[in-house]
C-alpha cells in the first residue's frame, strides 16, 4: 500500500510540474549564443609603473559581430536585449613567502571607469554607445601599492545581462599571438 501510496504522490508531482514549470519558450528562453570578437582588448603597455599611477585598459567592440554559419551579423543588442556585457580580469602579485604571482581583490574605490562601468562588486562591463554602435569600457587601475604584478586576460569572456524573455550572449575574446594575455608590470615609490 505505501508503495502505491508513493508512486501516487511521485506520479502527481511530475504532472504538478509539468503543468507549472516555465518551460514555454514564449515564457523564457534559456538559450545562450556564443561568439567570437578579436583583438578588442588593448591594454596600456608599459612596465614599470609609479604608486599612484593609473594603469588602463579598454575593450571595445561591434554591436554587429559575425555568427558562425551565417552569411549576415548578428545585432547582438537586438538578440540580448541588453546594451551592457560584463567582463572579468586578474590581477596578481608577486609573494616572495611563496614565489609566485597571487591573486589580489581591487577594492572598487581604486577602480575608475571612463566608459563602460564598474559595479559593487568591482566587475567591470562595456556599455552600448548607441552613437557609434560599439560596445566601450576603458577601465584604470590606481596603483597603490609597490610590487611586481600581472594583469591577467588568460580568460576573457564577455557576458551579456540575464533576460528571461532572450537568448543570453556569451562572447569569448580571442587574441592573436602578438598581443599580450598577460601583462608583468612594476609599481615602486
Amino acid at each position: 500500500m505505501k508503495k502505491y501510496i508513493a508512486l501516487l504522490g511521485i506520479g502527481l508531482g511530475s504532472l504538478f510540474w509539468t503543468q507549472c514549470s516555465p518551460l514555454d519558450d514564449d515564457y523564457i528562453n534559456w538559450s545562450t549564443i556564443e561568439l567570437e570578437v578579436k583583438n578588442a582588448l588593448k591594454i596600456e603597455n608599459k612596465e614599470n609603473y609609479i604608486v599612484g599611477d593609473t594603469l588602463f585598459f579598454e575593450l571595445n567592440f561591434s554591436r554587429y559581430l559575425p555568427e558562425e554559419a551565417q552569411s549576415t551579423d548578428l545585432d547582438v543588442y537586438e538578440t540580448s536585449g541588453v546594451n551592457k556585457f560584463t567582463y572579468g580580469f586578474g590581477m596578481l602579485k608577486y609573494s616572495s613567502f611563496s614565489d609566485s604571482y597571487q591573486g589580489v581583490s581591487i577594492d572598487e574605490k581604486y577602480l575608475l571607469s571612463e566608459k563602460g562601468g564598474i559595479n559593487y562588486t568591482s566587475q567591470v562591463f562595456t556599455i552600448l554607445n548607441s552613437d557609434t554602435n560599439i560596445y566601450e569600457s576603458r577601465i584604470g587601475i590606481i596603483l597603490v601599492e609597490e610590487g611586481k604584478y600581472q594583469l591577467d586576460f588568460s580568460y576573457l569572456t564577455l557576458y551579456s545581462d540575464y533576460n528571461s524573455y532572450r537568448p543570453s550572449v556569451g562572447i569569448e575574446h580571442i587574441i592573436s599571438e602578438d598581443q599580450p594575455l598577460v601583462l608583468n608590470f612594476t609599481v615602486s615609490k
